[in-house]
C-alpha cells in the first residue's frame, strides 16, 4: 500500500509489518516513525533496533537482532537505514528481504536520498508486503486537507485555512509542531491564538531576545502573558522544552533540528545560544521546566510561572 504521509498520520490503528520511508521532508519522516512507535507501542516497553543496509554482515546481524528476546519488551522494532543515492542489486535484494520477513517484528526502513522516480521504477513493484509513506514534502492542496480535518471547527473556513497555510509557508515543520499543541491546549481561546499571525511572529521574537541575551525582554514576555493569558503556560512549557532540546541536538550534533520546527533562517540564532549552555546546564532548565509544568497541573506546590522564570535565566 502506497501512501502520502498527511494520510498515513491520520491512521489511527496500524498493522505490525513493514514500513518504508522515502522522501526527503524531515518532519514527514520524524512523525512517521512517531506515529508508527505510538501505534504499536503505546505505554509499553519496546525494544528498538538500528541497522545500517551496507553492513558487512547484515544478514548475520539481522538474524541474530530477529533471534535475540527480550522478556521486559512487550515488542520489537527495527529501524534500518540507506544513505546512498543510488539502489543496487544486493541493496534491492536485502529490502526484499526485509518486507518479507513474517517475524512478529515491526520493520521501518528510512530511505530518503533516492529519487522517488527511481525507486517507483526499480522497488516499489517488487515489494508485495508493508506500506509505502511518501514522505516528500506536501502539496498545498494535501496540507489544506490535512488542517481542514485536524483543526477546532472554528479555525476550518476555506478563508482560516489559506490563512494558516500562508503563515506556514515554507516551513511544514512549524506547522506540524503547532499542531501537536492542539493535543497539549484544551481552551479554545488559546487555540485559537497558536494559530494566528501575532503567535507566529511572538515565537519569533521570543528566540531572538534570547539569541541576543536581551533576557530582560523575555521576562517582560512571560509576564505579559502571566498576567494577561495564565492558561497559555503549557504552550510557552512546550515551546521552551523544544528550543532547549534544539540547544542540546546542537552541541551534541545529533541530527537535524529541523525535524524539530526550527526555520533554516532561525539557526544562526540557536547557535549563539548554543555557546551559552552546556549538558549539565540543559538538564537543569528542564528539569525547571517539569517544574513548572507540574505546578500548574497542582502537582507541586508554588508559582508555575516563577519556574518559567528560572529557566529563562539559564539562558544567560
Amino acid at each position: 500500500m502506497n501512501t502520502s504521509c498527511l494520510d498515513f498520520l491520520q491512521k489511527k490503528e496500524l498493522d505490525k509489518g513493514f514500513y518504508m520511508l522515502y522522501g526527503d521532508e524531515p518532519a514527514c519522516i520524524f512523525k512517521s516513525k512517531e506515529h508508527i512507535i505510538q501505534c504499536n507501542f503505546l505505554n509499553s516497553e519496546f525494544t528498538r533496533i538500528n541497522l545500517d543496509l551496507e553492513d558487512d554482515d547484515f544478514i548475520e546481524i539481522l538474524n541474530e537482532a530477529t533471534m535475540s528476546q527480550d522478556m521486559f519488551a512487550s515488542g520489537k522494532i527495527i529501524f534500518f537505514k540507506f544513505s546512498k543515492n543510488r539502489l543496487n542489486k544486493e541493496i534491492r535484494e536485502k529490502i526484499e528481504l526485509i518486507s518479507n520477513h513474517k517475524a512478529d517484528i515491526i520493520s521501518v526502513l528510512e530511505i530518503s536520498e533516492v529519487k522517488v522516480s527511481t525507486l517507483r521504477k526499480e522497488l516499489f513493484s517488487k515489494l508485495s508486503r508493508g506500506m509505502l509513506i511518501d514522505c516528500s514534502e506536501p502539496s498545498e492542496k494535501e496540507i489544506f486537507n490535512f488542517l481542514r480535518l485536524n483543526l477546532p471547527d472554528s479555525l476550518v473556513s476555506d478563508e482560516q485555512i489559506k490563512l494558516h497555510q500562508s503563515l506556514y509557508e515554507g516551513n511544514f515543520s512549524a506547522l506540524l509542531n503547532d499542531m501537536e499543541l492542539l493535543k497539549i491546549v484544551d481552551d479554545s481561546k488559546y487555540i485559537e491564538s497558536i494559530f494566528s499571525e501575532s503567535s507566529v511572529k511572538d515565537n519569533r521574537k521570543i528566540i531572538n531576545y534570547l539569541a541576543d541575551n536581551k533576557i530582560d525582554s523575555v521576562i517582560d514576555v512571560i509576564n505579559y502573558y502571566e498576567k494577561n493569558e495564565p492558561g497559555i503556560i503549557p504552550l510557552l512549557v512546550w515551546l521552551f522544552n523544544r528550543d532547549l532540546q534544539a540547544v542540546n541536538m546542537i552541541l551534541s550534533r545529533s541530527g537535524s533540528v529541523r525535524k524539530l520546527g526550527i526555520w533554516d533562517s532561525q539557526l544562526a540564532s540557536y547557535n549563539k545560544i548554543a555557546k551559552r549552555f552546556n549538558k549539565k546546564k540543559i538538564e537543569s532548565a528542564l528539569s525547571l521546566l517539569d517544574e513548572s509544568d507540574k505546578k500548574f497541573k497542582g502537582f507541586l506546590k508554588g508559582s508555575p510561572w516563577d519556574s518559567l522564570r528560572e529557566v529563562v535565566l539559564k539562558f544567560v
